[in-house]
């Protein structure tokens, strides 16, 4: 356990009347035993909007994964791949990326975002945010 990272989502998040609005979700960060005092720095707070386009209900901004991974070394797994989006913030940060997403729909469109992601990054261009 090392920690919560809150990801403010901007006032374009949807307002409820008479409501407080559900402006910000919370990332729990974890590492498998001891982490040395070294390395890059990352915000405690990550301000970014919800994606206007989506590929999978609970969405997240590719350049919100990004930097989240900002701290991170070696390969980074996601049990919840959903459509993909942290993978495509590894290929972004050069990181390894282990995926599982148990519904094929949402694999196959993962599947093709990395595909996407990785082929940008071959031509040296800047991977794809969408």
């Amino acid at each position: 356990w090392r920690g919560i990272v809150p990801w403010d989502k901007t006032e374009a998040s949807r307002p409820q009347l008479g409501r407080y609005r559900v402006q910000a979700e919370y990332g729990v960060w974890a590492t498998n035993g001891p982490r040395a005092l070294a390395g890059r720095i990352a915000p405690g707070v990550f301000r970014a909007p919800v994606p206007k386009v989506k590929h999978h209900i609970a969405g997240k901004p590719v350049e919100l994964m990004a930097g989240l991974l900002t701290v991170m070394e070696g390969p980074v797994l996601d049990p919840f791949m959903g459509s993909g989006t942290v993978g495509v913030a590894c290929v972004a940060r050069g990181l390894p990326y282990i995926g599982i997403e148990v519904e094929p729909a949402y694999y196959e469109v993962a599947c093709r975002r990395l595909e996407e992601a990785v082929k940008a990054a071959s031509r040296g261009a800047k991977t794809v945010a969408t």
